[in-house]
Order: C-alpha cells, then structure tokens, then sequence
C-alpha cells in the first residue's frame, strides 16, 4: 500500500450514530432538516421527533413563542434566514399549534426521514397548521388512517420514549443533534459538528475543560 493510501483511514472508518431530535413545530428544525445532507458524509443520522413542550416543561423553560418580543424577533429571524438560504418560507396562520398529532403520526410511521422532512415543509414551506389540516398531513404522507393511528397506546407510549431519551442526552432544545454524548443545539451549530467530527478530542482540550469549571454566580428561583 501507498503512503498516500495509508495516510488515510478515516474513508473505511464507520460513521458514528448521531440522533437529530425535531418537532414539526419548530421552523429552526426546517431550516436544519434543509441542511442536513451536509453531514451525510460525516455520520449516521436518526432523525427522531420528540415533544418540544415537554423537554421546556422538564426544563422550567418558556419557548421562544411564548415571549412576545422574542415570539416577533424569531419568527423576523426566520424570514431573514429563508432568504439567506435561498429558501422557501411561510409561516402558518397562527403559531405555535399543538405538534401532538403530527408528532405520533410520524411515530407510528416508524420516524420515516423523508416523512419527517415532508411533515416540516408542510408546516413552514407551505405555511399549513398540522393541528387543524391533519387530514390534510396525512394526505401528503400518504397515510389514510392517521386518525386511528394516533391514537394507539404503543405509539404515545413511543412518543414518550423517545421524548425522554433526548431528556435523558440533556436535550433542552430543538433541533439539537446529540453526537458521543455531545449535545449541539440550533440550525448554526451545523459547522460546529463539522469541526467535531475532524477534532474527537475537542471537547477535551483544556479551554473547553476550563468551562465546566465556572462556578454558579446569582441564580434564580424557579417558581
């Protein structure tokens, strides 16, 4: 074997699993899933939906919509992203809505990507409201008896599963892409992985190290 063939063992190399949690809710989640084949050559993907609702509520958080100043800067944000991308974007008539049975469709599915994919688009590419247009998300992924569907018990108690698992991987966000045990949260994280996956050991470099030892300054009492 050549040098120049032996100097390269990373392209044989198995890519590592990563999971992407999502949820048909978040239009940064959109923005990320348009992205994704960016890392197709770099790892494993699972796109996997969870209940956003619940990791805030697990969290003590507020969304970004639930704050009205912050609701009007992330969904300007977004319209500025769109068309930094080169985009298509709509946002639904109103929003947030309640993902729940969009989220259990694609669950009974078995987590489909493209379905995942399609579920966002329907949301924020052609601005429809899955919570009141389920029939209509269903007709695009070709689903006749999503009705039925969502309402077995195996397939909440999935949700839930899935939901906790990204809890339990210290997911406070979507999306967030959980790689090694690292948690990367938000569509600009993107390049960050990228670096990660050609720098294993970033995250034990002593400026990394250095941050986990910050102490707590003022914290506030959660109500």
């Amino acid at each position: 074997m050549s040098d120049k063939l032996s100097q390269r063992p990373d392209e044989t190399r198995a890519k590592s699993i990563a999971k992407l949690y999502v949820d048909p809710i978040s239009p940064y989640a959109y923005f990320y899933l348009k992205q994704i084949d960016r890392l197709d050559d770099l790892l494993d993907i699972r796109i996997t939906p969870i209940l956003f609702g619940a990791v805030l509520a697990h969290w003590g958080q507020l969304g970004p919509a639930e704050i009205e100043s912050k609701r009007r800067h992330t969904y300007q944000h977004c319209v500025w992203l769109a068309r930094r991308y080169g985009l298509a974007f709509q946002m639904p008539s109103r929003h947030p809505f309640n993902p729940l049975s969009a989220l259990r469709l694609l669950v009974s599915m078995g987590n489909p990507p493209e379905a995942i994919k399609k579920a966002s688009d329907f949301v924020f590419e052609q601005g429809r409201d899955p919570e009141l247009d389920f029939s209509g998300l269903c007709e695009v992924l070709g689903v006749s008896d999503g009705a039925q569907r969502i309402q077995e018990s195996s397939v909440k108690q999935a949700l839930q599963a899935q939901t906790q698992e990204a809890i339990a991987a210290n997911v406070f966000g979507v999306p967030s892409l959980v790689v090694d045990g690292h948690c990367f949260w938000g569509v600009d994280t993107i390049d960050w992985v990228i670096d990660y996956v050609q720098d294993r050991q970033m995250f034990e470099r002593s400026d990394m190290k250095s941050i986990e030892s910050v102490a707590w300054g003022v914290r506030r009492k959660r109500d």
